[in-house]
């Protein structure tokens, strides 16, 4: 009977309890999942874990930015120590996924914090235990805790939450103990360390403080009062703090970040001024270059070209984000601006944003993580606003104020429902989100293993996959600890507990390690550089003495330094203008096989030479398209895929000319992890669109 009773009397925080346990569970899942996934890359997980790994090991917040240069945070334009709440945890379980999972067990038990918040405010444990569920339900956060990896903003949440239910509780209970105080602060340090802005969130929250939470004291004027005192002490904390990360620390960091990149781009041979980002004191300036080039233009920008503010902020996809930030909550925070405008400074650093295709502002990007607490804490109050009110209204006041608060709690579950199905949160549509490995629906690997070839038959295999996962696993496994590599942003996760780990082509001339992805563009995208830029570096790496390829599979290229070595000077790509060809193979859009020699026997590890020679017959444009080797374990039927690495580099199918011989030398290195045996040979090529495989034969793989 006495749990019976302790059940009942509990029954809603039991049941955000069940929420809390779900979501939790559903979370491990989904991230262990993108993780083994590769979802998760270098920026920003990846960096994440190096700064920590680095600080165990002498170097404070250190990590290796886009241009492969090792420097602290802050150079990189943020300043959030925030992250070394976690280092201890992360001592003892030194994987990327601690951070991951501390942030999105903190994220989701902060649902007991708008409970308590909500019940200090409303009274009702029902209504706390549904805005309490309605925060889990909140699609932003389901983005936040299922995709966005780690980040010191989104971490700074329950902090924040923390700290607004302490003061809350000392001012209705007339307690400002030294205790509470210490309690406070420490939750408000905390809060401003996620991010260079944060500081504003606590400037704007001691105005709330100052002109909403008077404290009124017999003889004292408002500045003198425990609440004036307590408000202005913020402010002048948050404000120095403020001034100290964005116009002394960063600026005066900026200089590594700009030594680098020129480093970087005398190495891989561009102008030193192709991106004005870099050269900025601050890297994110030119997010609002619309209102000018420093910190002072912007700032005055903003303010003197109002009518452009408004524009922009308005402007785009800007009202749809809006809508989708303000749906789940009903648009309630608009009924209490006191506390929303503590949100100002995010809804206008990432509203504000000129340049093109920079989603700051999207419910799935981080940014939008601490305008989320903002929202549940204006929405509580003004539920307690408008039930106050209506209940004035009535002669039977408590119960209509009760009646209130349960309707629109539950109103507000319906609506993080129903948003959360429209906005596609993650978490409550986990299955439908998972990444699955594409493979074209015409193409039927089983058909072609059951079936028998005959050398010369065209048939159709998946085509190069642009993310092998399976590959990359292996690619990983083969990286020894310590070395210093240069690789994809998808393997910086996983490869993130060493010194470097730069953004390929950064370093491709010194890291120990060179890992290509044929098909990596990241780095491109950020220089607003010619994509002919991988090609080129690419082709320096097969041709450097210091360079050996190690293995390769999918798109991925493993290139090992080991000095100078004896390594022939003629290119493994040749044009010819006549060749005696031996076959005349159609694949597609009139290339031939005009030759091709391999040896039938093959040893993993050992690098063996497969020769193709392709005959342009026709005009036609092979603009887009991959070459690559297919290989058909004969038993099992298990594909094993590797690009074709000279002709993605060096000639690329779109510059073949029409009755041209294009003659490719294949180094081939099968990796340890590939299963030994028979297997068929067939030569591919692909655009993702058309994609034909011609067999060419087998090979016995020892």
């Amino acid at each position: 009977m006495k749990i019976i009773k302790l059940i009942r009397e509990n029954r809603f925080i039991l049941l955000l309890t069940a929420f809390v346990a779900v979501n939790i569970a559903v979370n491990i899942r989904i991230n262990v999942f993108r993780y083994n996934n590769f979802d998760f890359g270098k920026f920003d997980l990846g960096n994440m874990s190096q700064m920590l790994w680095n600080t165990m090991h002498g170097n404070f917040m250190y990590l290796t930015d886009y241009f492969g240069t090792n420097l602290p945070r802050w150079a990189m334009s943020h300043v959030d120590p925030i992250l070394l709440l976690f280092l201890p945890l992360f001592a003892v379980f030194q994987h990327p996924l601690t951070l991951v999972i501390s942030q999105f067990v903190i994220l989701i038990l902060a649902a007991f914090l708008v409970y308590k918040i909500a019940y200090l405010r409303l009274g009702s444990k029902a209504a706390s235990a549904m805005l309490g569920v309605a925060y889990l339900l909140y699609p932003a956060l389901g983005y936040l805790n299922a995709w966005t990896g780690f980040h010191g903003v989104t971490a700074a949440v329950p902090f924040f939450f923390g700290a607004f239910y302490v003061f809350e509780k000392m001012y209705k209970e007339k307690n400002f103990s030294k205790k509470n105080l210490i309690i406070f602060w420490v939750l408000l340090i905390i809060t401003m360390a996620g991010k260079e802005q944060l500081p504003l969130y606590v400037v704007m929250y001691s105005l709330f403080i100052l002109f909403f939470r008077p404290l009124k004291e017999e003889g004292k004027k408002f500045y003198q009062t425990v609440t004036g005192k307590l408000a202005l002490s913020m402010f002048a904390v948050a404000t120095v703090w403020f001034i100290t990360a964005f116009f002394i620390i960063i600026p005066a960091y900026s200089q590594y970040r700009v030594a680098g990149y020129n480093k970087f781009a005398r190495e891989i041979g561009i102008a030193g001024d192709t991106t004005r980002d870099v050269s900025k004191p601050n890297y994110f300036l030119s997010r609002y270059d619309a209102f000018g080039e420093s910190y002072t233009d912007v700032l005055v920008g903003m303010v003197m070209d109002h009518q452009k503010a408004i524009r922009i902020f308005f402007g785009g996809d800007r009202i749809d984000n809006l809508r989708k930030t303000f749906d789940p909550v009903l648009f309630l925070p608009l009924a209490y601006p006191q506390i929303l405008l503590v949100a100002a400074p995010d809804f206008l650093i990432n509203y504000l944003t000129s340049a093109d295709g920079v989603g700051t502002a999207e419910i799935t990007n981080h940014r939008i993580s601490m305008i989320i607490p903002v929202l549940f804490i204006s929405s509580i109050y003004a539920i307690g606003m408008l039930a106050d009110t209506l209940g004035n209204f009535k002669k039977r006041r408590p119960r209509v104020i009760k009646g209130v608060q349960i309707f629109f709690g539950l109103a507000m579950v319906i609506a993080g429902i129903h948003t959360s199905y429209v906005f596609n949160n993650p978490v409550y549509l986990w299955i439908d989100q998972a990444v699955r490995k594409r493979v074209l629906a015409e193409s039927d690997p089983d058909a072609v293993w059951k079936s028998k070839l005959k050398v010369g038959d065209v048939v159709k295999l998946p085509d190069l996959d642009n993310k092998d996962v399976e590959c990359a696993e292996k690619i990983v496994g083969l990286i020894p600890d310590g070395a210093s590599v240069t690789g994809p942003d998808y393997l910086g996760a996983h490869l993130s507990l060493r010194e470097t780990y730069a953004i390929f082509p950064a370093l491709y001339t010194s890291a120990d390690y060179v890992i290509v992805d044929v098909f990596s563009r990241k780095i491109l995208t950020i220089l607003d550089v010619e994509t002919s830029l991988v090609r080129d570096v690419t082709a320096d790496i097969i041709k450097s003495k210091d360079y050996e390829l190690l293995t390769g599979c999918g798109n991925l290229f493993v290139f090992k330094k080991v000095g100078v070595h004896e390594k022939t000077d003629l290119l493994p790509m040749q044009e010819k203008f006549s060749y005696t060809a031996k076959y005349a193979y159609d694949i597609l859009f009139g290339t031939e096989i005009a030759d091709f020699d391999y040896p039938k026997e093959a040893t993993r590890g050992v690098a063996e030479n497969f020769r193709l020679v392709f005959f342009k017959r026709e005009s036609d444009s092979l603009n887009g398209f991959v070459m690559y080797m297919t290989f058909m374990n004969d038993k099992t039927g298990k594909l094993y895929e590797i690009a074709n690495l000279p002709s993605f580099s060096l000639i690329q199918p779109a510059d073949w000319d029409s009755d041209r011989y294009y003659v490719e030398d294949l180094n081939v290195n099968f990796p340890s992890f590939l299963e030994p045996g028979d297997y068929r040979v067939f030569v591919g090529m692909s655009n993702k669109v058309k994609t034909r495989n011609l067999y060419l034969g087998n090979i016995l793989i020892k």
